[in-house]
């Protein structure tokens, strides 16, 4: 699948739109993840603006994932919002202190944060016309 899939492509998706729909992807499942641990816990942990967030976090994630695989020339705003939506989670899940399962949800938010806030200034090389120069 990946040899024939990728080979029309390989140049028009940047190694750097590949490895953010990854983090992005990765930080969409541990916020569904921790938003189940959340509901198990209770209490605090279901605090409506902090469960507001985490959804808001996946969704976000999910999207911006898919922007990018796709090479949206779309994807600096949806990638400049994700990294803020990330951001805000990250320092909801860091109030609950001892917690592991938050502790990495708020770890996979902030690298999520960063590989966004840098692709967000790049052309997709996906872009028409783009496609033989994309330079990594």
């Amino acid at each position: 699948m990946r040899e024939g899939h990728m080979a029309h492509q390989g140049t028009a998706l940047s190694t750097a739109f590949v490895n953010t729909a990854s983090e992005a992807q990765s930080c969409q499942l541990i916020c569904v993840q921790s938003i189940q641990h959340c509901l198990q816990m209770g209490g605090s942990h279901v605090e409506p603006s902090h469960m507001r967030l985490m959804q808001d976090c996946a969704e976000i994630c999910e999207t911006t994932a898919t922007f990018l695989l796709r090479s949206s020339p779309q994807h600096n705003q949806v990638t400049a919002a994700c990294a803020s939506v990330c951001e805000l989670c990250a320092q909801s899940c860091d109030k609950f202190t001892g917690d592991a399962q938050m502790k990495a949800c708020a770890d996979e938010c902030r690298r999520c944060a960063a590989a966004c806030q840098q692709v967000a200034q790049m052309r997709p090389g996906g872009a028409a016309g783009a496609g033989h120069q994309s330079v990594p």
